[in-house]
């Protein structure tokens, strides 16, 4: 009777990296169905409630963005050839990239399809296609292919979004030799945007707007090409896209959103797989409660995604000029809850920070919620530490003002920060 004893303490007690958890029990991605946004407007497609139309050579996507609520001002645009139909991606024909609170839509002129990554409770992130002739029902189809590169080490494994930053050549292909970065909203500014559009302002060295050149030291950098809006930009045709910019403030955004989306999803597959065994061991031993060794890991991914929420080691923008399209900017403030003093989390700031108080959006996602409650609850103690204690981690400072604001604000519109209920154990 102590040997199993022994050997199952010591499976709990070994220390979870990245290992796909997402294939494993409880989640088994490949055979489970998924329920998110898409699913539920697929399903109104199918009984009819819902059309979407072909709009001329944008196909379906103006039809799926405002089904799915997303802001066409959310544009921004990719000429990199790292994407799946990337035989059809240049500085000429750009990918378009749009994004919600919960949803992402990738859009290439002429492509045969659309691509659509979304947030599910149970899953992750689930990707999906949806075609552009009205010769093909208008129908969302689940693509697990996406994975090869969507659930790679490049996203710890598990389902995920990826935005990378490369130097690009003459025919906008990847230069392998000169390295690419996977970018966060950790990344240092003049790292980012390799083989992306940027419009609007900013004043600080980034790699986007053309393709690389090699340096007398053998390094290689893109030479500064600012742009307004798109129509700066003479090798593509602005008209065919639904916005006119693809904005350095709107990439930070998204930057920042697929950061913490990502992180959510991670720490809740991993909590998941471990809340699982924890309950096969405790029913073997006639136990209850988290075993010791799970506490000390989602302690640890708790402290994370705490901490990626409160912004911890976001480049300053001080000085830098940047400044939102002012529909980008309301569209995005508008997806958010909003408290009696009218304040909500997505409003921008971007001169000294991205958001204007210190506190993530993503805080009120749909991905935040759908955390398991061992998980969250321990994530609402960390934030209420930082927040009603005034102990934040990492270089995150808060003003007493700040913190007043932050606090009125989720005991308003956070469901369980108010709370002082002990964690789960």
């Amino acid at each position: 009777m102590h040997a199993p004893r022994i050997l199952l303490a010591l499976a709990c007690a070994t220390p979870l990296v990245a290992q796909a958890f997402h294939r494993r029990a409880p989640t088994r991605y490949g055979q489970a169905t998924a329920d998110n946004a898409i699913t539920r407007l697929d399903a109104r497609l199918a009984r009819g409630e819902l059309e979407l139309p072909v709009d001329g050579a944008r196909g379906r996507l103006p039809a799926l963005l405002r089904a799915l609520g997303i802001p066409a001002s959310s544009q921004v645009l990719v000429f990199s050839k790292t994407s799946l139909q990337r035989h059809r991606v240049s500085l000429h024909n750009p990918r378009a990239l749009y994004f919600g609170a919960d949803v992402y839509v990738g859009w290439i002129p002429g492509a045969a399809s659309l691509e659509v990554a979304v947030g599910d409770p149970q899953l992750g992130v689930v990707f999906y296609t949806l075609p552009q002739t009205e010769a093909a029902p208008a129908r969302l189809t689940r693509d697990d292919s996406c994975l090869r590169c969507h659930a790679s080490d490049r996203t710890d494994d598990e389902p995920g979004l990826l935005l990378r930053s490369v130097f690009v050549d003459e025919t906008f292909h990847p230069i392998a030799s000169a390295g690419d970065v996977d970018v966060t909203y950790r990344t240092a500014l003049h790292e980012r945007w390799g083989g992306w559009l940027v419009t609007g302002g900013f004043g600080g060295r980034h790699r986007g707007n053309g393709v690389a050149v090699r340096g007398d030291d053998g390094e290689y950098h893109v030479p500064a090409r600012p742009a307004a809006d798109l129509r700066a930009v003479g090798e593509l045709r602005a008209d065919v896209y639904l916005h006119d910019r693809s904005d350095a403030a709107t990439l930070l955004v998204l930057e920042h959103q697929a950061t913490i989306h990502n992180l959510l999803v991670r720490a809740s597959l991993q909590t998941r797989y471990l809340l699982d065994k924890d309950r096969v061991v405790n029913e073997l031993l006639d136990e209850h409660g988290l075993r010791a060794a799970t506490a000390r890991i989602v302690d640890g991914l708790a402290r994370d995604v705490a901490a990626a929420l409160l912004l911890e080691g976001e480049p300053s923008l001080a000085d830098l000029g940047v400044v939102a399209d002012p529909a980008f900017a309301a569209a995005y403030a508008a997806q958010w809850p909003v408290d009696a003093s009218g304040r909500r989390l997505g409003e921008l700031d971007l001169t000294r920070r991205t958001f204007l108080v210190p506190l993530s959006p993503m805080v009120h996602a749909p991905s935040f919620a759908a955390m398991p409650d061992a998980l969250r609850e321990r994530v609402l103690e960390r934030l209420r530490v930082a927040i009603d204690r005034g102990v934040p981690p990492g270089d995150v400072r808060m003003s007493a003002a700040e913190r007043d604001v932050l606090r009125a604000h989720l005991r308003a519109t956070l469901p369980g920060y108010g709370s002082s209920d002990a964690r789960a154990r």
